[in-house]
């Protein structure tokens, strides 16, 4: 197959895959391909759950809804659902042209020899696509520009690949290391693309502020245990975080074109003019919205203010007045859940997608037992565990992570019991956990430490969830298991922290207005918290109640 690039206006933007079909059916193609391809569009429609008619047949809008898609979810096998991915692509090549695969086109002749000195597989891997689109668009490799590199770009977003910028990446990396490997190699330079770090160093800054830094953070975190504090000593985490957070907005600062160097001290981030200029950089870095996130940014800069610098009451003021205007622009001002997870909690009022959340445990395990792969079982009996306590205990994945078997798996007595316990000085809002476990939590804990932890964790390791060496598992890398896990077999967007707000949910569909067992079950402090985060939460439920009482009396009267 051929790709010949054309201009974006002569790309059809407006058809769908009814068109799709349409054209497929008229397609000068083997009979057997034909119904092939036109099964893998209706089998798109079907798990995207619209008409064919209602769906554009934009390839990056398109690629970007097929990401949503769990396979298994929906009853698709993960290999069925890539060779559908791989036709409805071949479709899509029939009325418009969109980014080859890697070994679809020929390479031209001047690129064959520079190909074959490749020196190795991975090389050959990530610049077999683009080669083969220079080699199909007929660029020969003394031809290629830095245009040439941002066509590519271009159709890889108009692709159906998963992650186009993370295959652009690659390219560009793999190409930089054929200029160092091959001397006849094309010498166009094209930077890699940084999409996250743009912070500067602390070696970028005056030494005299990432002094004023850690002198703040040491404070936060307790400083000298018999001097006075601003607040309750934060955990190490909390106070590295903060230090992060006054290092991106001084780098905020740069990239709005002030002098590194005139940034000597914390006291420079807190001058009126220079908070409200950062906080310009991140509200426009979030395509003009305000965020939690921007607001903790800026109450982090008031308390230096307050509690470090001592700044008069006039100037904490001032502060307070643009802390305020950006409160009133978040999408909840401030208060309750935000509407994103308000979104990703939706799908819950489908009884179908709450009972799957709810029984992932029990499938996972027996997928565990299953699985002739022994590492791979004892993985997925693991994340059954995880997922398990996170509907039963709603633990914050910092707790999660660092489950210990000597410390936190508690027999309190000869019968089966089990609880789950932390101490306050380990939790966040320092108020202390205990969970009694239910009966089918308890068995599937100790299936998993009978059967599959051993598998994981070697001699000595007292770690519920053992990583590398025994140790505890990292938190990017277990919340990122426990969200592909629970996205890949119920199609539902759960990261751990969704878990509290979720089973507060479902709590109170059943039991509306019933906030102290969630303020309880969830550990909060004060019952403030909990109706400020969950008032409403249950309106579902109260509007079916609501329309199942009038209907009733629509129709018989009672």
């Amino acid at each position: 197959m051929s790709y010949e690039p054309v201009s974006r206006d002569d790309r059809a933007t407006d058809s769908s895959l009814a068109d799709i079909l349409a054209a497929v059916r008229n397609a000068d193609l083997p009979e057997r391909r034909r119904q092939e391809i036109a099964s893998a569009l209706r089998t798109v429609a079907r798990a995207l759950g619209r008409s064919a008619e209602r769906i554009p047949a934009n390839p990056r809008l398109l690629s970007t809804r097929l990401k949503e898609v769990a396979p298994l979810a929906v009853g698709i096998s993960r290999g069925r659902w890539n060779n559908i991915r791989a036709l409805v692509r071949t479709g899509l090549t029939l009325v418009q042209p969109i980014s080859p695969g890697r070994h679809l086109n020929k390479l031209l002749a001047d690129w064959e020899p520079l190909w074959q000195q490749l020196p190795s597989r991975r090389l050959r891997m990530k610049l077999s696509r683009f080669l083969r689109f220079c080699s199909a668009s007929g660029i020969a490799p003394e031809a290629v520009a830095t245009a040439t590199f941002a066509a590519y770009r271009s159709y890889l977003t108009e692709s159906l690949l998963k992650n186009p910028d993370a295959v652009f990446g690659a390219t560009i990396s793999a190409w930089r290391a054929a200029q160092i490997a091959i001397d006849g190699w094309p010498k166009t330079s094209v930077p890699v693309p940084d999409r996250r770090n743009w912070t500067l160093p602390w070696d970028g800054f005056p030494a005299s502020l990432h002094r004023d830094c850690i002198s703040w953070c040491y404070q936060l975190a307790g400083g000298d245990p018999f001097e006075d504090t601003p607040c309750r000593p934060v955990r190490p985490v909390t106070a590295s975080n903060r230090e992060w957070q006054i290092r991106s907005f001084a780098s905020a600062l740069v990239l709005r074109g002030r002098n590194p160097n005139t940034i000597t001290s914390l006291g420079d981030l807190v001058e009126i003019e220079a908070f409200k200029e950062g906080l310009r950089f991140f509200i426009e870095r979030s395509g003009g919205k305000a965020t939690v996130g921007i607001c903790n940014l800026a109450r982090g800069l008031k308390a230096i203010a307050r509690h470090h610098l001592q700044l008069d009451a006039g100037h904490l003021d001032k502060m307070g007045t643009l802390i305020r205007h950006l409160v009133r622009r978040l999408d909840n001002d401030g208060r309750g859940l935000t509407a994103k997870n308000r979104a990703r909690l939706r799908p819950l009022d489908d009884r179908n997608n709450a009972i799957a959340l709810l029984r992932l445990p029990e499938k996972l395990i027996g997928v565990a037992v299953r699985n002739p792969n022994i590492r791979a079982g004892a993985l997925q009996a693991q994340m059954a565990v995880a997922i398990e306590l996170l509907l039963m205990t709603a633990l914050r994945i910092g707790n999660l992570v660092t489950l210990d078997l000597d410390q936190n798996i508690i027999y309190p007595g000869r019968g089966k019991a089990m609880h789950l316990v932390i101490e306050a000085q380990e939790v966040k809002n320092r108020e202390p956990l205990d969970f009694p476990l239910p009966e089918a939590s308890i068995e599937l804990v100790e299936h998993y430490l009978l059967e599959f932890r051993p598998r994981l964790a070697p001699r000595g390791s007292t770690a519920l969830f053992p990583g590398d060496g025994g140790r505890p598992k990292t938190t990017r890398t277990l919340r990122k298991q426990i969200t592909d896990t629970v996205h890949f077999y119920t199609g539902l967007r759960m990261h751990p922290h969704l878990f509290r707000h979720a089973m507060a949910k479902l709590w109170l569909d059943a039991n509306p207005g019933a906030y102290e067992v969630v303020k309880l079950f969830l550990g909060h402090k004060s019952s403030n918290t909990t109706t400020l985060h969950y008032t409403g939460l249950e309106t579902a439920s109260a509007v079916r109640l609501f329309y199942k009482t009038i209907l009733g009396l629509r129709k018989d009267g009672h």
